[in-house]
């Protein structure tokens, strides 16, 4: 499929979805709106299957790897260090900061174990 004639229907399936999800909040109807979002994901799919070009070459594909990676990291060590700041100022006498403090943890913990849980799949999928 020609790269212009799938961004058409990418644009196309994008404003009949908006209006199908304005139309059933005007309704008040979730059902709806859920039933649109997953036909919507499911022609997208199937869109993305028909183009052919090439997404991308090696650098970039390095170039994404790396970029996510210290992100992941970025992220983990920040949200850890303002969770551990706002369970510190809790237990100096503000009160209120050790749930959000918490919260920051489990996020930080859940995403260092998702991490993990891709490291071993794509270790095992590829070898390594």
């Amino acid at each position: 499929m020609k790269v212009r004639k799938l961004a058409l229907c990418r644009a196309t399936l994008s404003i009949i979805l908006a209006i199908v999800v304005l139309w059933s909040i005007h309704l008040g109807t979730s059902i709806l709106v859920v039933a649109a979002i997953i036909t919507g994901l499911a022609i997208s799919f199937i869109l993305l299957r028909k183009d052919k070009s090439v997404r991308a070459d090696e650098r970039v594909q390095l170039i994404n790897e790396k970029s996510a990676t210290a992100t992941l990291s970025t992220y983990v060590l920040g949200v850890t260090l303002v969770g551990v700041i706002l369970l510190a100022l809790d237990n100096s006498g503000y009160n209120g900061l050790s749930t959000s403090g918490y919260t920051l943890l489990y996020t930080a913990c859940a995403l260092m174990i998702l991490n993990i849980f891709f490291s071993l799949y794509y270790r095992r999928k590829y070898g390594g």
